[in-house]
């Protein structure tokens, strides 16, 4: 996969064709969950583990779509970021009249790109 600017238009596509397919968000979250946890990307971000709590209380993980986890989660060997894939969730989410997974989705992506912003100065 060539990674772009168009790179979050084409996961939103996936997830939107997912979607169609019955396939939840929270389905699509729990390998997003994994993904971040398993290649250690939010590791010495300020807030990264807030910001999965407070998206996980309002959207619980559904681990029942193993093959999506899976999927989603392999992604990574292409380049892809957790903030990549919270992005492209929100937009599907949106296009798919999930208005409140969307609205929650996107507040996450905003507060851990600005946490990654944060980190890195306080790091420098």
């Amino acid at each position: 996969m060539k990674l772009d600017n168009q790179t979050p238009a084409y996961l939103a596509s996936l997830f939107i064709s997912l979607m169609k397919e019955q396939v939840t968000p929270n389905q699509i979250m729990a390998g997003i969950v994994h993904l971040a946890t398993a290649n250690h990307e939010l590791d010495g971000m300020i807030v990264s583990v807030d910001c999965f709590r407070f998206l996980l209380a309002t959207m619980p993980m559904d681990t029942s779509a193993s093959g999506v986890t899976s999927f989603v989660i392999s992604l990574s060997k292409e380049g892809v970021t957790t903030l990549m894939l919270l992005d492209a969730l929100s937009i599907a989410c949106y296009v798919c009249g999930w208005l409140d997974a969307a609205n929650q989705i996107r507040l996450t992506y905003k507060r851990l790109q600005a946490d990654a912003v944060i980190s890195q100065m306080l790091g420098n």
